[in-house]
């Protein structure tokens, strides 16, 4: 399986992006029904009951009331004709949610991509790290018998074979940590793609698909990271939050239909038809200061949305910049290790064949055996971090499905603002009033006409 494959499968089975998914469509469905406060709304009401009535008009020479056996059925039909504006601001609300969920799950499969090549290469460092760990337990085992020969021949005592046998047991026992670790590896992997792995080869540098340098990183990062985006619908779908709020201050004007047919209905006995068309506009002239302060809580979350993605621009950098640290650091680190493994691999050669002739210790050879073995763990570590820095920095400029020509799933087409035309609130655009609060009624009269 190779890397790009694995990323495809973890796209399409992950269940972080299908939750991711999911949201989505169900803020979809927030939308249409935003969208179904333009069209009217159509009742049907039935009723029969039994109903005394007592009036001058009413009663015979026995009894002063009478009674009814009332029956009606009923058709209205409401259409609101104006509201301020708030039937558009709740769409625009709703548009901006759509393409927010939209970016999130650009940037969870973005996530899970990563996410899935850390997983990726760590296997194949363990199992590097186990190739390691058993040429040392091979490398012990042979000093061990060399060990048993020289005490055979009286150059070695029962002491050096005690010394052998105890290297030769941690060397097992890191053979066994770095086995626990490969299956742990495995187990990650699994549970991040699906599938278990199998057949990974070392994927290739991205090295040449970066930017240049650490400013254009940080550029391309601003400007193509989906959280930048999804940042800009919450603040979008805020505004219109405060349009909604501000709809309040205005009359509304319904265009009412009904239409009844009935028995004994009202104080009129016999059938009954009745048809009805009428134009109603209400205006709320004042509800206690609530509407105001409605308005200034939007205004106060629309500018925590303002904040909020000032915040995700410098999380980005920060990220970008780690990862270029990183990539840079972990370079300069493997060929310094890889420069010392090497000379490390002649120093064990050579004491091996001075040990051989009595010209070197049993100490020196196997403190330059763990020197070694610790080395190549540390440069191989270094080298995979260093190539895991690259997709880190392709992650947080939001291009690493890109590079990888993995294709996301279709949710995160961002359609919606642009499909219904929600309009952009500059900053500063706001009046936001002293909200600190007295005790005490808030006889704040004239909070509408503020």
């Amino acid at each position: 399986m190779s890397l790009q494959e694995a990323i495809q499968k973890a796209l399409t089975t992950n269940p972080q992006i299908s939750q991711a998914v999911q949201n989505r469509e169900a803020v979809e469905f927030e939308l249409r029904q935003a969208r179904g406060l333009y069209l009217p709304s159509i009742d049907l009401e039935a009723s029969v009951g039994k109903r005394r009535l007592s009036n001058e008009s009413t009663g015979n020479l026995s009894r002063d009331s009478e009674d009814f056996n009332s029956s009606e059925v009923g058709l209205t039909v409401t259409q609101r004709l104006l509201d301020g504006g708030g039937r558009r601001a709740q769409v625009d609300q709703q548009a901006s949610r759509v393409d927010g969920a939209s970016f999130r799950v650009l940037e969870r499969s973005e996530t899970i991509a990563l996410q899935v090549v850390q997983d990726y290469l760590e296997y194949i460092l363990q199992a590097k790290i186990v190739g390691v760990a058993q040429q040392n337990v091979s490398f012990h085992n042979g000093i061990l018998s060399d060990i048993n020969q020289g005490i055979s021949g009286g150059a070695l005592t029962e002491v050096d074979a005690v010394q052998g046998r105890e290297r030769l047991a941690a060397a097992q026992a890191r053979l066994r940590e770095a086995q626990e670790e490969l299956e742990l590896t495995k187990i990650r992997f699994l549970k991040t793609v699906g599938e278990p792995i199998a057949n990974a080869k070392v994927p290739a540098s991205v090295a040449k698909l970066l930017p240049r340098t650490l400013d254009d990183a940080i550029a391309t990062a601003k400007s193509n990271n989906p959280r930048i985006y999804s940042a800009r619908a919450d603040i979008d779908a805020a505004d219109a939050a405060v349009r909604a709020a501000r709809s309040n201050y205005a009359p509304t004007v319904d265009l009412e239909g009904r239409a009844s047919v009935g028995n004994d209905v009202g104080t009129s006995q016999g059938n009954t038809n009745d048809v009805q068309v009428r134009l109603v506009a209400r205006w709320n002239l004042y509800r206690g200061g609530i509407d105001q302060a409605r308005e200034q809580e939007q205004i106060r979350r629309a500018s925590e949305q303002r904040y909020a993605s000032d915040q995700v621009h410098r999380e980005i950098e920060e990220s970008v910049r780690s990862a270029w640290n990183e990539r840079r650091s972990r370079g300069e680190l493997s060929q310094i290790l890889n420069s010392q493994s090497s000379q490390n691999a002649q120093l064990v050669s050579s004491y091996g064949e001075q040990f051989k002739i009595g010209q070197r210790s049993l100490l020196d050879v196997l403190d330059a055996q763990n020197t070694r073995f610790n080395t190549s763990i540390v440069a191989e570590t270094a080298r995979v971090a260093a190539l895991f820095a690259e997709y880190k920095i392709l992650a947080a400029s939001g291009s690493l499905l890109k590079t990888m020509n993995v294709k996301a799933v279709g949710q995160t087409d961002a359609y919606a603002r642009n499909e219904f035309s929600v309009k952009t609130t500059p900053n500063g655009a706001y009046v936001e009033r002293d909200p600190r609060q007295k005790a005490g009624i808030p006889m704040d009269l004239l909070a509408p006409l503020q």
